[in-house]
């Protein structure tokens, strides 16, 4: 892996010369990072302050110096919630300290079926969540990280995490040095990587799979008037032995049998800006590429960041080398995903985050902003619902061929796990199937002090996918909807956190698994004098939170009810003199129902989110990443939005949606009336279902939804 040796050199050369130079410490040296898999107390008030300062989060980990840029706004709104996140942050201060200590000891049962044996590469049991590859059935786990500062610009960091029974393994997960300061910082080691502002469903890579080594190059806070921000690594992932890649000798004959063997490279991308108050963009990309005798100069992984997708229909994932040309094959030079993302804060009485990503792998038909495969997530959390809760929704929905690929045909995986989303692991990997998950979670603290939080994730795979009945020595049948509910109670301590994790459910051949943990966390629990305050600030919460905790000046939350009317059309496809016939169109009309979140950004403009829900014969949802509007007087507004759509067709169809309007305000008293035109644009579908068989014919595998629709809303304002 030539290239990631220069690159990590590069950074060595880096780290020498800030020791050589670096002055005496200021805030704009080299950031250490929160660990991924914070206590949930901790986790939580860190996202208040993140909110409450208006520092969107679109990867993690977080640096500490964008928690501390946070801190200041923050603190003007909750002092005593800024004491506790900074008496966390000090032992990232220190020249030599244990910034993460953690285990636990945990018995289980169920989840070990004949079917997880079989149909999962390498594992005999259930995977948990966002866990590096442990199993359910793991006995213990243990995570330590612990740094060394010699210089302001200067940190090294030793850490590992390591689980027990089936696949128990050791990862140097957190060991790496880092140098550098808050615009360009270099980590060369074992740094998690997690591109998307979902806190439990990463779609592109999270920390699903054991870590990576890699070399990360990054800032660590916006910069620039569009408040941009960047982030590069190359990885080594795990060692494939059936990777396509074709040689031929002068008769046609292959004569390699069609693949090699070896080590992918992983290389991601993240651009991001900050052009508005509280709202961030930003588009991510990963290439897996190389291994074995495949091709892997970094001139050529620029050569194709921006190259437009060649599938061949009849190149499937998996698919033997003899049922693809070697030109597909040996042309592809990375199995690429992209996503795009939009995460809004909103610092109100009752501060909110909400995020949107839309996902794609492999170009539609030669144009570049246009995929073949997507999957679309969405999420709202409230880190102060009712002033004592701490409420995060998030769904997420992709559709099939996600994390597999024609030429590595182990996919998107290391060391025998998806690095994606975790809900991919929860299935027979070679079905490439699409799925939809949910996810609810609530914290609050108890009278005690002690914590409780409850989560509950739900999977259901696609309806056309069936489970391996060889394998599993059952009738086909569809996947079963798995269900798993995690239920954590803690016990903050002076300097540590005790508690105990009870995760319940079904998974997705409907096997029932329960595990018990028993953990301990040097978190810094709770001392005694911060216990104190507390108990003095709980006795007069209400009336102190309420004066200080006010909604920003033209601060909106509303829902509108309407009706939407236009003609669908639908286009099956087809390449040159296959080409279908024009779209099929239909004449649609729905009841119209959407709810939005506004805020003013200036003396005349507004931006926000909005979701709309229609039913044009199966469900059309919209969600708009950004909604901005131009207040003309007193009465009238004009406006327009970007987003993203979803529409139940025999499958999910997924694409963009962009629109723009004439507003109405105060047409009564917080009731305004709005007249929009909306286009849902190539809203695609892949053609798997046995119903498709007769759209095939020509050739092409996609099919895409069209819509202009004209919508008249009346909604109040709150």
């Amino acid at each position: 892996m030539r290239q990631l040796r220069c690159l990590l050199a590069l950074a060595v050369v880096a780290a020498v010369a800030a020791a050589a130079t670096s002055a005496p410490a200021h805030a704009s040296g080299t950031s250490p990072y929160l660990p991924l898999n914070l206590s949930p107390d901790i986790e939580r008030k860190v996202e208040q302050v993140l909110i409450l300062g208006d520092q969107a989060v679109m990867t993690r980990p977080v640096p500490i110096s964008r928690v501390l840029t946070a801190l200041p706004k923050a603190c003007q709104r909750d002092e005593k919630l800024c004491e506790q996140v900074r008496r966390y942050l000090d032992r990232y201060f220190n020249t030599l300290a244990v910034t993460h200590a953690a285990g636990d000891v945990a018995a289980s049962d169920g989840s070990s079926s004949q079917c997880h044996q079989t149909c999962t590469p390498g594992s005999a049991s259930l995977q948990l969540p966002n866990e590096h590859g442990e199993r359910i059935d793991s006995p213990w786990d243990a995570s330590l990280v612990a740094s060394y500062r010699p210089f302001d610009h200067l940190l090294f960091s030793a850490g590992g995490n390591a689980f027990g029974g089936p696949g128990g393994r050791f990862d140097p997960e957190g060991t790496m040095v880092s140098t550098g300061d808050q615009y360009l910082q270099f980590d060369a080691g074992y740094r998690d990587q997690w591109l998307s502002p979902m806190t439990d469903s990463s779609m592109l890579i999270s920390t699903e799979a054991p870590t990576m080594p890699s070399l990360t190059v990054s800032s660590q806070m916006p910069f620039t008037p569009l408040g941009l921000e960047y982030q590069f690594s190359l990885a080594r992932m795990s060692y494939q032995d059936n990777i396509a890649w074709v040689v031929d000798n002068k008769q046609g004959q292959l004569v390699n049998g069609g693949y090699t063997a070896g080590d992918p490279n992983l290389a991601t991308l993240h651009l991001g800006i900050t052009p508005l108050p509280g709202w961030s963009f930003a588009g991510n990309m990963l290439l897996q590429y190389g291994g074995g005798a495949r091709p892997s100069s970094l001139g050529g992984l620029f050569d194709y960041l921006l190259q437009r997708t060649s599938l061949p229909n009849t190149c499937a994932p998996n698919a033997p080398p003899g049922t693809c040309t070697s030109s597909s094959i040996n042309n592809r030079f990375a199995n690429r995903e992209v996503s795009l993302t939009s995460t809004y804060t909103f610092a109100g009485a009752t501060p909110l985050e909400t995020y949107v990503e839309y996902d794609g792998r492999d170009t539609l038909h030669g144009e570049l902003y246009r995929f073949h495969e997507t999957a679309l997530s969405a999420g709202v959390h409230i880190p102060e619902l009712f002033e004592h809760y701490d409420l995060t929704l998030e769904a997420s929905e992709w559709q099939n061929n996600w994390y597999t690929d024609y030429v590595w045909q182990s996919g998107m995986v290391n060391d025998g796990s998806v690095i994606g989303d975790w809900g991919a692991a929860w299935r027979e990997f070679s079905d490439a199937a699409g799925a939809r998950s949910l996810m609810a979670q609530l914290g609050f603290s108890l009278y005690s002090g002690d914590l409780l939080d409850l989560q509950l994730r739900l999977l259901q795979n696609a309806g056309y996918a069936s489970v391996c009945q060889a394998e599993c020595g059952t009738p086909l049948r569809s996947y079963s909807p798995a269900q798993m509910l995690t239920v954590e109670y803690s016990q903050p301590r002076n300097g540590y956190t005790r508690g105990l994790t009870l995760d319940v459910g079904r998974d997705e051949y409907a096997a029932g698994f329960v595990r018990l943990e028993a953990f301990v966390r040097l978190d810094g629990g709770r001392d005694a004098s911060a216990q104190d305050d507390e108990d003095e600030d709980n006795a007069d919460d209400s009336g102190t939170q309420q004066s200080s905790a006010k909604s920003p000046a033209g601060f909106e939350r509303y829902v509108g009810l309407g009706a939407s009317t236009g003609r669908l059309g639908l286009d099956q496809g087809g390449f040159g003199k296959y080409e279908t016939a024009p779209l099929q169109y239909r004449s649609e009309l729905s009841p119209d129902l959407g709810v939005g979140l506004r805020r003013p950004i200036s003396t005349y403009f507004d931006i926000g989110v909005q979701a709309d829900f229609d039913n044009f014969d199966g469900l059309m949802m919209g969600l708009r990443i950004l909604d901005l509007r131009y207040r003309v007087g007193t009465h009238v507004a004009i406006g327009g939005f970007v987003g993203m759509a979803r529409y139940s067709a025999p499958t999910p169809a997924q694409g963009y949606y962009y629109g723009y309007g004439l507003q109405w305000r105060n047409l009564w008293r917080h009731w305004d009336v709005s007249l929009e035109e909306r286009y849902y644009d190539a809203l695609q579908r892949d053609k798997v279902l046995p119903s498709d068989a007769a759209a095939l014919t020509n050739g092409d595998p996609v099919e895409w939804y069209m819509m202009q629709a004209t919508s008249l809303t009346i909604s109040h304002d709150f």
